[in-house]
């Protein structure tokens, strides 16, 4: 997750090859393909990686601002990662 205060903390994901998943919390997971752009607001827990029978190339970058940091939570487990489709199924 990621935060910031006065428009910072943003992250703006853009996938650049390969297949991959957003999923914010409480969300349907997004298929991401080169040129897939997503901004995720501060304060959003949320991940991103590649599908499974893919690899995933993206940038992530952060919004400038006060108080911009980055906190790593739990990874995804292997059960909700399971349920995903797969790289023909988005």
């Amino acid at each position: 997750m990621h935060h910031g205060e006065d428009g910072g903390g943003d992250q703006i994901l853009l996938c650049t090859a390969g297949s991959g998943w957003f999923q914010a919390e409480g969300a349907d997971p997004v298929s991401m393909e080169p040129g897939t752009v997503i901004r995720v607001p501060a304060g959003t827990k949320h991940w991103h990686g590649a599908k499974s029978d893919s690899w995933f190339s993206h940038l992530a970058l952060i919004t400038p601002g006060v108080g911009v940091s980055n906190e790593w939570l739990e990874p995804v487990s292997d059960e909700v990662y399971g349920q995903l489709p797969g790289r023909g199924e988005a």
